[in-house]
């Protein structure tokens, strides 16, 4: 098995790409709202001291950050080829600045998985 992991800053790359996901044939996948360090480092990073009332201007800049990280185990290579191939196809060149980032590891072990996913 392995874990593929997508990266964007852009809300709707994200969701087409869960959709190439999707049609690729992957069964699952999880989205999380998440920010880059250099995001997090510009906007002076991340405050503990909002108290019970935050200024608006403090939600403001909480809100300003919009990345998305897709993440799904693939059950084999076969699938893995699939998505990564699909997902390339999506993006065009990996190498074009702001088209998100795609990881792949090896998933060693998994627990609480469907039975059916092998």
């Amino acid at each position: 098995m392995y874990i593929v992991m997508f990266v964007s800053k852009n809300v709707e790359q994200a969701s087409d790409v869960l959709q190439v996901w999707a049609k690729a044939g992957v069964d699952g996948v999880t989205m999380l709202e998440s920010a880059g360090m250099h995001q997090v480092m510009k906007q002076r990073g991340i405050r503990d001291d909002f108290g019970i009332f935050p200024s608006l201007n403090s939600l403001m800049r909480a809100q300003e950050i919009h990345h998305r990280t897709l993440f799904s185990a693939v059950r084999d290579e076969e699938m893995l080829n699939k998505v990564v191939d699909a997902t390339t196809e999506y993006v065009g060149d990996w190498a074009k600045p702001d088209v998100g980032v795609l990881f792949v590891w090896p998933l060693v072990q998994a627990y609480g998985m469907d039975k059916s996913f092998k």
